[in-house]
């Protein structure tokens, strides 16, 4: 199944166990307390955005618009932080637990390396660096140079 339909069913089963997880935060401290900690982690979250200010933001979006979807890397300055406090805003406890994990430098490098291994496998998988041939598939071409722009003649 492609990333994108992954992406639709999580989309679709996130506010579902946003409100499982709710509930079970509820249970375990109250609802009263959980309230609150649904209210706090969203103030975290506005104040964890206000503090990455509005040059993080310019700069991420410069580089949008220049390099595109590309210009996305969690080791960018500021970027983790504005994506951990956009998080924290969210309701919801796994987002918040997200958004809290998107804000420690460790965890951002680690999940670095592994979409950079996940897209390099991908990239392997399209493009086989080893292209298996069966004798009949392919012919030796001459060794000879290229005389002046003229292409090589080709051995039969």
């Amino acid at each position: 199944m492609s990333l994108v339909k992954w992406g639709f069913i999580g989309l679709f089963l996130l506010p579902v166990a946003e409100m499982a997880a709710f509930i079970a935060v509820a249970i375990a401290i109250g609802w009263l307390g959980a309230v609150c900690l649904f209210l706090a982690t969203t103030i975290l979250g506005l104040l964890i955005l206000r503090r990455s200010g509005r040059n993080d933001i310019d700069r991420f979006r410069d580089a949008f618009r220049r390099d595109g979807i590309r210009a996305i890397h969690l080791e960018s300055p500021g970027l983790g932080s504005m994506l951990g406090g956009i998080l924290l805003v969210f309701p919801g406890f796994i987002t918040d637990v997200l958004g809290a994990l998107l804000l420690v430098p460790a965890v951002r490098r680690r999940l670095r390396r592994f979409i950079a291994g996940a897209r390099e496998a991908r990239r392997r998988r399209r493009e086989p660096s080893v292209v298996d041939l069966t004798p009949k598939e392919w012919r030796q071409i001459s060794e000879r140079p290229v005389k002046d722009g003229q292409p090589r003649k080709r051995v039969k």
